[in-house]
């Protein structure tokens, strides 16, 4: 089926101005959406604090419980080291937050959005042809469900991480959701138009467990937008410059991604900068690892500072790997849209990385197994290759524009 200038209702507990890579994904696509004439509607957890005149966003959600949350994370974050006691009581108050949601919260930690959904779906007045919900988090699906339930109008699931078969970190207590998970999933999967998975390996992964039908499944790279003035930065960055500089832009996850192995690997490397624009959680882990080179910590920044960040300050830039093939560091493919030379550490041995890498030569992948040597001589011949970077393939594959074609949404 062609979908054409079609009145689209996205359902997201993530959006903009929420910083994370589902929100720059949907952002960039709306966007696109509305070039191409199409009436989007945003049903989203994500307090507005501008307008957007473009797009009908309607917020739904507690504002004063949002904020609290949103306070505490900051606060224990951004407290000063001279600040010891404080910042005790606050990463304190975090954990216990942490724990009472892994332990009690179904399907996740935005169970409190999803009832408030729930409780608003009979004064939604939405007018639609296709509803598109979006994961993570997995109650984004729940709400697409409840609202689309009494219209049932085609459906567009776009999956982000895993949800019932997510083994590492998981969503919520899989001894007491187990089966929920287990029973909500397939039936929004028997229920779905379209199912979106960001990599092969995901999608077959699903496919086989749920046994869905392969005429509903679509594989969506992750995606990003290739700027010509932020690949200019990038070609007139110094690369003759000493110590070789690598940027790390994102945070970790216990279970998902971690530091621990690359680090063990550059541990004695010290003629090398590690520019790791991260959490204060990260940082901390990355701290009691004693390696050679010069760590530089800095805090997370927007999406338009990252990328300047990235073709101007560093020579390269990194990525760590996660721990299973299920998941897909969208990263990758943001670094990627700068044209910089890109290094990712991959953690098992069917990363779906190496296959990316396959197509773009800037992409380089290393494990533990690695002889830095031999990498090292090989990403200084690179560096006057730069303008090598094949920006007519990226855009053609991982670009808003590209993935709705892959929709047919175009």
């Amino acid at each position: 089926m062609v979908y054409q200038k079609q009145k689209i209702l996205l359902v997201t507990h993530q959006f903009t101005p929420h910083q994370s890579p589902r929100t720059t994904r949907w952002s960039l696509i709306v966007d696109e959406l509305l070039r191409l004439g199409h009436k989007v509607t945003v049903v989203t957890g994500t307090k507005q604090e501008v307008q957007n005149k473009d797009i009908e966003i309607i917020y739904i959600g507690n504002k004063r419980s949002n904020n609290v949350v949103k306070n505490l994370r900051e606060k224990s974050n951004n407290i000063d080291d001279k600040s010891k006691t404080k910042k005790v009581f606050f990463i304190f108050l975090k954990k216990i937050y942490r724990f009472s949601i892994k332990i009690l919260a179904w399907p996740d930690y935005s169970m409190f959005w999803l009832l408030s959904v729930y409780r608003s779906r009979k004064n939604l007045i939405l007018d639609y042809d296709l509803l598109i919900s979006v994961s993570l988090p997995f109650s984004s699906h729940i709400a697409g469900y409840i609202i689309n339930k009494k219209n049932k109008k085609d459906w567009i699931m776009d999956n982000g991480d895993p949800f019932t078969l997510k083994k590492d970190a998981p969503e919520n207590n899989k001894i007491l959701y187990g089966f929920l998970n287990k029973y909500f999933e397939n039936k929004f999967y028997s229920l779905a138009n379209k199912i979106v998975f960001t990599h092969q390996d995901s999608m077959d992964l699903h496919k086989d467990f749920f046994n869905i039908s392969k005429d509903k499944l679509i594989v969506g790279n992750p995606i990003s937008n290739f700027d010509n003035e932020i690949f200019l930065k990038t070609l007139n960055y110094n690369y003759d410059s000493l110590p070789i500089k690598l940027g790390y832009f994102g945070i970790f996850t216990k279970g998902v991604r971690s530091p621990n192995n690359f680090l063990k690997l550059f541990k004695d490397v010290n003629d090398i900068e590690l520019h790791w624009y991260t959490n204060q959680d990260s940082k901390d882990e990355i701290k009691v690892k004693n390696i050679k080179s010069k760590n530089i910590f800095n805090s997370i920044v927007s999406r338009d500072e990252a990328l300047n960040l990235m073709s101007t300050s560093v020579h390269c830039l990194l990525s760590i790997g996660n721990l299973n093939i299920a998941q897909l560091p969208s990263k990758v493919i943001e670094y990627l849209s700068t044209g910089k030379p890109v290094v990712h550490f991959a953690e098992v041995d069917e990363d779906p990385v190496i296959k990316i890498a396959n197509d773009f030569d800037n992409l380089f992948i290393i494990t533990e197994m690695t002889d830095l040597e031999s990498f090292f001589n090989e990403l200084k011949l690179y560096f006057g290759k730069v303008s090598t970077f094949k920006k007519d393939f990226f855009i053609d594959k991982y670009s808003a524009s590209s993935l709705i074609k892959t929709l047919n949404l175009s």
